[in-house]
């Protein structure tokens, strides 16, 4: 006995000092935060971190607010910093912040990646969360300017497409030159994957108003892109990275980035029921689309070789094809999450997916921390891309039936991701980063954490009513306190709410829906009851306006 008692307590006085000493080389703050330990010693969250559902919300809330009240405006232009820089010292860092001097001029800015970003985080899906409509203006604001400010001429081989980058501090977009290592688009250049990205956003914004102006601009870019589609190969992709818009010539040839394009093609294929599109343009954008996605899923393809290569506008020119990069293989796998019906082996090519980012881009154990670098040539653990990388692990573990290591790494990575969120609504790049990227820090990080709740609603706050999803645009709501109203753009929809209280009833343009319990049901709503409140979910075929009462 005696001796079973000793060899025991040898036993956990070398646990003790095995795990105290790696607990030791743990960080024991993170930008702004002192780190949160849990007792397992996993990490959790800065804010509150014993109650689950409120971080997450809390976080996109300060970064959202940040935009809307904090960033000043540029004292030349009179315009906001995210229409003139890409990255900018926040308060913590720099006492100038608010006299609008802080924004960095040693890179070009990246407009339609902040835009686009804006737009999808901003007015889809952080607007119809809260209920905040004063998001739709700030990002009206982008959008306009984009259009009387950044596109390119109606007569350029590539007509009436937004530039990606512009030079700092600038108002007008027209590409840029040259930074130090050749960083850079050059003057004129256009990214083709980045007029994906705005076109699908100026689609986004049509379906929220109706305004013809955003449906144009955003056939403007279907057409430009449907114009110039090549055949792809090994090393050359439909569209090329980098492309003068004027002439067509290609300054870089490949870009595995042609999800947007797919995006955009799809959703004007989806809606052209509504409105009233040409039919001869549904063609060529079908065939479009088809060739870009065959490509994508080709041997020649990024789905098979692994070259997920070429986003970043502030890189050099990478004609080797060396650079690998995060944001398109995860954005891919959320699209296929989305659509599992584009690709019969989606089980496998989601996994594969996102394993392989992990390898590659996620930091070492040792580290005492999971995150999620951006690139192999920026190879720093990020907030943005660690919250991507969570997001995408949520949504599989929604869809796969529920495989725990998926939930496990999509909590532990929001975790780490809300500490570059300041308690003024700074979202830093990442550890050891005194700036800001409104790219990176507000049009990209913000929807994530939103697709992780409605993934797994458990984790937006109890006790508060919140739309996390729904598979229309969501035009308008409001949440009273005895009923909550919302309209989507398109008459069949799913929606996906975090709820305070059981609803008495469901309607659809002023009729009863059913509750039901078949969730292959085609119409009606279904409630899962948790601890304090619970989920809803409505599916509607014939109707635009919905209400819930309590």
């Amino acid at each position: 006995m005696n001796n079973k008692i000793t060899a025991t307590g040898l036993i956990l006085t070398f646990l003790i000092a095995f795990y105290g000493d790696l607990l030791a080389g743990r960080p024991d703050s993170l930008c702004t935060h002192r780190i949160e330990w849990g007792d397992s010693g996993e990490m959790l969250p800065w804010y509150k971190p014993k109650i689950e559902g409120v971080a997450y919300d809390e976080v996109i809330r300060l970064a959202s607010v940040f935009i809307k009240n904090t960033v000043p405006n540029e004292p030349k232009t009179g315009l906001p910093l995210y229409y003139l820089f890409c990255e900018f010292r926040g308060p913590e860092y720099d006492k100038d912040f608010y006299k609008g001097t802080t924004g960095r001029t040693t890179l070009p800015h990246n407009p339609s990646c902040v835009f686009a970003g804006f737009t999808e985080s901003l007015a889809v899906k952080y607007r119809i969360y809260s209920g905040d409509n004063s998001y739709l203006e700030i990002v009206r604001g982008c959008l306009d300017h984009m259009l009387e400010h950044g596109t390119t001429p109606s007569d350029w081989e590539w007509a009436n497409c937004p530039y990606s980058s512009s030079f700092p501090g600038n108002p007008g977009y027209k590409g840029t030159g040259y930074w130090e290592l050749g960083r850079g688009d050059g003057e004129y250049v256009i990214e083709p994957d980045k007029v994906g990205e705005m076109g699908y956003a100026y689609l986004q914004f049509y379906e929220i108003t109706e305004e013809d102006v955003y449906l144009k601009a955003a056939l403007d870019c279907a057409d430009a892109l449907a114009k110039n589609i090549k055949p792809g190969s090994y090393g050359e992709s439909p569209w090329p990275f980098r492309v003068q818009a004027r002439t067509a010539y290609v300054t870089e040839k490949y870009c595995s980035n042609v999800l947007p394009a797919v995006k955009l093609f799809d959703e004007l294929e989806r809606i052209k029921g509504v409105v009233d599109i040409d039919e001869d343009k549904i063609d060529k954008y079908k065939q479009a689309r088809d060739k870009a996605w065959e490509w994508l899923f080709s041997k020649e393809g990024p789905m098979k070789t692994y070259v997920w290569k070429g986003y970043f506008e502030d890189v050099p020119s990478d004609e080797n094809n060396e650079n690998r990069v995060q944001v398109t293989p995860l954005e891919v796998a959320r699209y296929i999450i989305e659509h599992p019906e584009y690709d019969l082996y989606y089980k496998q090519d989601v996994e594969a997916l996102i394993k392989w980012c992990d390898g590659v881009f996620g930091t070492e154990a040792a580290e005492g921390y999971n995150a999620q670098c951006e690139q192999l040539w920026c190879f720093r653990p990020m907030g943005s891309h660690t919250a991507r990388y969570a997001s995408v692990c949520a949504m599989w573990y929604a869809l796969d039936g529920g495989n725990e290591w998926y939930k496990n790494e999509a909590f532990e990575n929001f975790n780490w991701a809300t500490y570059c969120t300041s308690k003024l609504g700074f979202v830093s790049v990442g550890t050891g980063w005194a700036g800001a990227w409104f790219s990176d820090g507000y049009g990209d990080y913000i929807k994530h954490f939103v697709d992780g709740m409605a993934a797994i609603p458990e984790w937006a706050p109890a006790g508060e009513d919140h739309l996390l999803k729904s598979t229309s645009v969501v035009q308008n709501i409001s949440y009273g306190e005895d009923k909550i109203n919302y309209s989507t753009f398109l008459s069949e929809s799913t929606e996906i709410l975090r709820l305070k209280s059981l609803p008495r009833e469901v309607t659809v343009d002023s009729k009863i829906i059913k509750r039901s319990k078949n969730p292959d049901a085609k119409e009606g709503w279904e409630w899962e009851e948790l601890k304090e409140g619970g989920i809803l979910r409505i599916k509607h075929l014939n109707g635009r306006d919905i209400s819930i009462e309590r």
